[in-house]
């Protein structure tokens, strides 16, 4: 069980580090397009669809990391309204929810991205990315997303801390047992 939940963990510390390298290229590609615009008077035709596409991304590959460092937007009101032994099937209760919730985008994203390279769409613009390959990032994070759900359910279950903070947050070690 160890061993599973230490491959979550690294695999979306790993998608956290792809989502950073993304959110500085956008922001590299925003850069140029306002350069190219203030100093060319001219628009660089792919960096919006390819900024739409990696904001998109990110938002996805790095919310499974989010999870796990407790940095997601959470209703905590509610958990500090009951009483204390209500917290953890509160708790055990709204990851299930996640869990479920999380699965029926990750299946509208496949099958968006299925319908997308079955049919050979690209985006409509000059550039003509096929829209399957922006896509399938997505569902890259919406897997990871849903697998460190189920990694924080395990976690609760068995009695192990849930959420990492401050120091703790770096890549976590567990011993294999």
């Amino acid at each position: 069980m160890d061993r599973f939940l230490n491959t979550v963990d690294r695999s979306s510390r790993l998608l956290e580090g792809f989502a950073v390298l993304l959110l500085f290229g956008f922001c590299g590609l925003m850069l140029a397009e306002v350069v190219a615009r203030g100093f060319f008077g001219q628009s660089l035709a792919y960096s919006w669809e390819f900024s739409a596409f990696a904001m998109a991304s990110v938002f996805l590959l790095a919310s499974g990391r989010a999870v796990r460092t407790a940095t997601h937007v959470r209703v905590s009101l509610i958990l500090e309204a009951v009483p204390l032994r209500m917290r953890p099937v509160l708790d055990i209760l709204a990851n299930g929810i996640a869990l479920i919730i999380v699965a029926l985008i990750g299946f509208a994203l496949f099958n968006a991205l299925s319908t997308s390279f079955d049919r050979g769409l690209v985006s409509p613009t000059i550039v003509s990315t096929p829209l399957y390959i922006p896509q399938a990032v997505l569902v890259l994070g919406a897997l990871q997303l849903w697998f460190d759900f189920l990694a924080r359910l395990i976690r609760l279950l068995t009695g192990r801390e849930p959420t990492l903070t401050g120091a703790d947050a770096a890549p976590e070690e567990v011993a294999d047992v």
